[in-house]
């Protein structure tokens, strides 16, 4: 079923929509928090996964930045899957783009909480910190297995 599965760049016309699966993974981050962040595209990069329908199953936020320990890390605060049916192949397939997306990166961390408000995402300090969420090192070269 995930052939039809399509991960861009995050549509601003989509992104009220985007806000709809917010809401059901963290009803505590505002829609005040979800406009900053939305607005704030020079600093986060935001991709939805659409199906073939067209509807917005799955979301992603994330920034690349130098990490103390971590040196090159995508640091990915808000991922969402959603779906009755189909919530697994969505998260593979929304998870694996963002693989891709990480060329050149050491890691890539993905919460392990949503963030609270969009200050939460914005703080240096948590950045910076290596006791949250799941790291994930970024392979630089293909592994021996998969060629």
């Amino acid at each position: 079923m995930t052939s039809g599965y399509r991960v861009h760049l995050l549509h601003t016309d989509d992104a009220p929509r985007a806000y709809g699966l917010i809401q059901v993974a963290a009803p505590c981050f505002s829609a005040d928090d979800w406009g900053e962040v939305v607005a704030s595209a020079d600093r986060w990069t935001l991709v939805s996964l659409k199906d073939p329908a067209g509807y917005v199953r799955g979301l992603a936020a994330y920034r690349i930045g130098t990490h103390p320990i971590a040196r090159r890390l995508m640091d990915v605060p808000i991922f969402v899957a959603a779906s009755v049916i189909d919530d697994v192949a969505i998260a593979d397939v929304l998870f694996t783009s963002l693989r891709r997306r990480s060329a050149g990166c050491d890691f890539m961390r993905l919460w392990g909480q949503f963030p609270s408000d969009f200050a939460e995402m914005e703080d240096e300090d948590k950045f910076c910190r290596w006791d949250h969420g799941l790291m994930v090192r970024v392979d630089q070269k293909p592994s021996p297995a998969l060629l």
